[in-house]
């Protein structure tokens, strides 16, 4: 079962690590990510913030899809964090037990994106991504943390003017 997928631009960090492993209790965190997956470096960086207790898994968005369809892991709790929200709909686009997008800390550091909330930023193509997401029938919301404030997708749509 897949309890969420997030798009944050820094994959496995501290709120990821803590604040999301912590409220969604995931078996396995699974980073679908082509780069990471191709890079020693980053992968040894995401093993070393891994939360005790949960398996981390590293893979290419192809290799993700496999496993998030495999009926093998229907049983677990895996917690999906893409690089930003293209990534997202790629996934879903293959895999169809996708029903939450969380759109997280991906952004932040764009100086032409527009701020849905003080610490998540989108893109134009971002904002055109979560529209199809959300019309495949995706809960698409932005949250820094699970405490913090939630925007649903007409909020976010509303910041975009649509």
């Amino acid at each position: 079962m897949i309890s969420l997928l997030r798009a944050d631009d820094r994959l496995v960090h501290g709120l990821v690590a803590v604040s999301w492993t912590n409220q969604l209790h995931p078996d396995i965190l699974l980073v679908a990510n082509d780069h990471a997956a191709n890079d020693a470096m980053t992968k040894m960086t995401m093993k070393l913030a891994k939360p005790a207790g949960v398996t981390l898994g590293i893979k290419d968005l192809s290799s993700a899809a496999k496993i998030l369809n495999n009926p093998k892991y229907a049983h677990k709790k895996i917690f999906v964090v893409t690089i930003n929200i293209k990534d997202a709909l790629t996934l879903k686009q293959s895999v169809k037990a996708i029903n939450k997008v969380n759109v997280g800390t991906a952004g932040i550091h764009y100086k032409d994106g527009i701020s849905v909330l003080p610490q998540v930023k989108m893109t134009k193509d971002e904002f055109n991504c979560a529209s199809q997401l959300n019309n495949l029938g995706v809960e698409v919301f932005a949250q820094v943390n699970p405490t913090a404030e939630s925007l649903n997708f007409a909020g976010i749509a509303k910041a975009f003017n649509q």
